[in-house]
């Protein structure tokens, strides 16, 4: 029984091994799935995992450009400048800058009114008002300068008091319109016009080529008066061309249409009187030999002598009365030069001034009530503009300066210092920078 129990669990076990040796029964074929192609996405299986406490990694940091350095202001002149050796017009010219001149602005004055800038390897100044900046000057250093000494003036016998220029208005002086003519040096040593507004002196116009020292811009003559005049009735510029001793007199209008009046040997001070009509002039005949007023109308007809100049006298210009025709000119005739005045028929010779010094460029104010004219009355190399009554009666002495004229309306004067043209109110105060230049006429619209 318990072999027989023995056997029938080995032929058991027999036969389960045959069965798993057999091959397996042959599987029914099934079409294969097609391989996922690169454009369609494998499904991922999602995976819960348990969360885990991640380390963030920065980006790594994307160097900033470098901040460009800003480019330097620099100043690029308008017209012709002095440059001088400090933040002002009392300061020494030390040279010129041509129009279209840029250099670096190293430095400014408090007021920002002057730049310093390096000028052929020296340390110069120029005006702001004369020049167009590139760049900002907030960043400009501001450097301080000491005022140049002021000089003392030399007691004289004419006590005149002065009056003290200031920036404070002693009066309600509206500032005067028109236009202000004035000349301008060269770099080659001609002479040129330019003119300018009081209200808008950042545009600077050139107007006439005056050629080489012509009459009062010759050396020879030294009236340090204007040879320009404008005519408010006409609407002309007179002016002198030439070079030498030999000059022409010319006109021009506001639509550049110019006009030859007369030639003559070292013309000097050209003027119009009041209607329009006519100029009076000094010129010579032969060579600095024969000095004489003359009358031409402005046409260039009628060319005749107003007075002719005494033994050993020489004449240094004039001027003549708006109102009265009256002629008002410089002479050396009673030593020093004096201002001597004449009727409208050349006539009723007068001496207006005692001064026995250097007296020189007298102008009419438009009322003719008003002379205002140049002396050294204060000191043998000092000279100041000064306004008298056209009867020669209270002078009064303003600033130092050459070459005064009035406005068209009589209450501002124009004259020029130290290479620059300004412009004051009659009462001596609000002086103001117009221009780099010389010897200036005031001209209505």
């Amino acid at each position: 029984m318990f072999a027989a129990r023995i056997f029938i669990s080995s032929l058991t076990a027999c036969l389960i091994v045959l069965a798993a040796c057999q091959p397996s029964p042959t599987a029914t074929p099934t079409a294969a799935p097609a391989a996922p192609t690169t454009d369609t996405p494998v499904p991922t299986a999602t995976r819960t995992d348990i969360p885990s406490t991640a380390t963030t990694i920065p980006p790594t940091a994307t160097a900033a450009p470098p901040t460009p350095t800003p480019l330097p202001p620099v100043a690029t002149t308008k017209i012709i400048v002095n440059v001088r050796a400090g933040p002002g017009a009392a300061f020494p010219v030390i040279g010129k800058l041509p129009r279209g001149a840029s250099h670096e602005i190293l430095g400014k004055s408090q007021d920002s009114k002057w730049w310093r800038i390096n000028f052929e390897d020296k340390r110069g100044w120029i005006a702001a008002d004369f020049t167009t900046v590139r760049g900002g000057t907030s960043g400009v250093p501001v450097i301080a300068v000491a005022k140049p000494p002021t000089a003392t003036p030399l007691l004289t016998q004419v006590a005149i008091p002065r009056l003290r220029p200031t920036f404070t208005p002693t009066a309600d002086i509206p500032l005067s319109g028109g236009r202000i003519y004035f000349v301008v040096k060269q770099a080659d040593d001609s002479y040129t016009t330019a003119w300018v507004r009081p209200q808008k002196k950042d545009q600077v116009f050139s107007d006439v080529t005056l050629g080489i020292l012509p009459g009062d811009l010759n050396n020879a003559l030294g009236t340090n008066a204007s040879p320009l005049d404008w005519s408010n009735r006409t609407g002309k510029l007179a002016y002198v061309v030439g070079s030498g001793t030999q000059n022409k007199l010319q006109t021009i209008d506001q639509n550049q249409n110019v006009a030859d009046v007369t030639s003559h040997g070292a013309i000097v001070t050209p003027r119009w009187f009041g209607d329009g009509q006519q100029l009076a002039y000094v010129g010579y005949d032969n060579n600095f030999q024969n000095q004489k007023i003359f009358l031409v109308n402005a046409d260039g007809s009628n060319k005749r002598e107003c007075f002719g100049a005494r033994s050993g006298e020489t004449l240094r210009g004039l001027a003549v009365s708006p109102i009265t025709s009256e002629i008002v000119f410089v002479s050396n005739y009673s030593g020093g030069s004096e201002l001597w005045k004449l009727d409208s028929n050349c006539g009723g010779l007068v001496r207006l001034t005692q001064f026995n010094v250097d007296t020189t460029a007298p102008a009419f104010s438009p009322d003719g009530k008003q002379i205002t004219f140049v002396s050294n009355q204060a000191g043998a190399s000092q000279f100041d503009v000064y306004v008298m009554q056209s009867d020669g009666t209270n002078v009064r002495r303003l600033i130092m300066g050459f070459s005064p004229i009035f406005s068209p309306d009589g209450l501002w004067l124009a004259f020029s210092s130290n290479g620059e043209v300004y412009i004051m109110d009659i009462t001596g105060n609000r002086i103001q920078t117009v221009a780099p230049g010389y010897r200036p006429a005031w001209a209505g619209e």
